[in-house]
C-alpha cells in the first residue's frame, strides 16, 4: 500500500513529519521501512534523518495504522489537560515570544510512540495559547536523559534554530557520572551508523572529578546521532555512562546519570543551563563529596 504525504514545513526530519499524521506508528517500524527503502521523495529512498522542504511528497510504500490524532491525547478543555499544563510549565526555564526551553526529567520521552501515552510533543501542544503559538521541537534528547530542550513558538525560528544546529552553532554541553577513572581531556571521533550508511561522530569530553571508581565528566558533542554520547563513553573510554544498562552498565539500577546541562549560542544569542535533578546531586555527594556545583556545566 503506498501512501503520501505533502509536507509543509522546511528543515523537519522526514521521520518526524510521518509521525506527526500518523501517530501511532512505533520507532522501531519506521526504523525498519526506513532500513528497507520504504520511504522516498522524488522517487528516490532517504534515511529518516533527512530534512524535507516544504511542498516535498513523502511516498510510503507500507501499511501505515490510520492516521489522526492518538487516543492518549486528552480533550483541551478537561481538567487532566490543565493539570499537563501546569506540569509542562513547571518544566519551563527560559521562555520569550520566540523559544521555550524546559529542563526535561528523565523517563519522559520527547515524541509520541505506540507505548508514550504522554510525551513532550503532547505536553507543548496543549500549552500553547494559540493556533499561531505552535510549539516545535528543534532537536531531541533520549527519554532516560534529562536537562535542556528547546522547542520554537513559530516556523521561522524553528527554521533558524534547525540550521544552527545542522552547521554546529549551537553548542550542547552535557554532565555524564561513568564507571571508571578518567583524566584530562580529549576528542571522541567515531563514525555512528545509520542505517546502512557510516555518519561522522565527535565528542569533545573533560574530566571533572574521579573518585570510587566513578569519574564525571563535561561532555560536548559535535554532531547530534542517536546514542553518540552513550556508545563513545562506552566503547571509546570504556566507561559506560551509570545507568545505561544497553551500553554496558552492570549495575543495573538507578536513573541514567546524563544530564543535558546547557545550550548556547552566539548566533542568536542564546545561553540556557538546567539544574540537575536531584538523584543525580544525591550521587555526586554520596561519591564525590558535598558541595561540588557542576550543576550547569559552565
Amino acid at each position: 500500500m503506498k501512501t503520501e504525504i505533502t509536507a509543509t514545513d522546511d528543515g523537519l526530519r522526514v521521520d518526524n513529519v510521518i509521525r506527526r499524521v500518523h501517530r501511532n506508528v512505533s520507532y522501531a517500524f519506521l526504523q525498519k521501512i526506513f532500513r528497507a527503502g520504504k520511504v522516498k521523495i522524488e522517487n528516490r529512498s532517504v534515511a529518516a534523518s533527512h530534512r524535507i522542504r516544504a511542498g516535498d511528497v513523502i511516498s510510503i510504500y507500507a501499511n501505515l495504522p490510520p492516521s489522526g490524532e492518538a487516543t492518549t491525547i486528552p480533550d483541551p478543555n478537561s481538567d487532566y489537560a490543565q493539570k499537563l499544563r501546569l506540569q509542562f510549565k513547571s518544566m519551563i526555564i527560559f521562555e520569550n515570544k520566540d523559544i521555550i526551553a524546559i529542563n526535561k526529567p528523565a523517563r519522559l520521552a520527547v515524541q509520541m510512540g505506540t507505548k508514550v501515552p504522554i510525551c513532550v510533543e503532547t505536553l507543548a501542544g496543549l500549552y500553547q495559547t494559540s493556533p499561531e503559538d505552535s510549539c516545535r521541537l528543534v532537536h531531541r534528547i533520549d527519554k532516560d536523559t534529562s536537562g535542556v530542550l528547546l522547542l520554537a513558538k513559530n516556523l521561522a525560528t524553528a527554521r533558524i534554530i534547525t540550521e544552527l544546529f545542522r552547521e554546529n552553532r549551537m553548542e550542547k554541553t552535557y554532565l555524564a557520572v561513568v564507571a571508571g577513572k578518567i583524566s584530562g581531556s580529549g576528542v571522541m571521533d567515531a563514525p555512528m551508523q545509520d542505517g546502512d550508511r557510516k555518519l561522522p561522530a565527535v565528542t569533545f569530553y573533560r574530566s571533572l572529578k574521579s573518585s570510587n571508581n566513578y569519574s564525571l565528566l563535561e561532555l560536548k558533542p559535535r554532531s547530534g546521532r542517536k546514542h553518540q554520547l552513550r556508545i563513545h563513553c562506552a566503547n571509546l573510554l570504556q566507561a559506560p555512562i551509570c545507568g545505561d544498562v544497553k551500553y554496558g552498565d552492570a549495575s543495573k539500577s538507578g536513573e541514567l546519570l546524563l544530564h543535558a546541562s546547557r545550550i548556547r549560542s552566539e548566533s542568536i544569542p542564546l545561553d540556557v543551563a538546567a539544574e540537575l535533578p536531584e538523584y543525580f546531586v544525591k550521587f555526586l555527594a554520596d561519591n564525590f563529596g558535598p558541595g561540588a556545583d557542576f550543576s550547569q556545566g559552565k
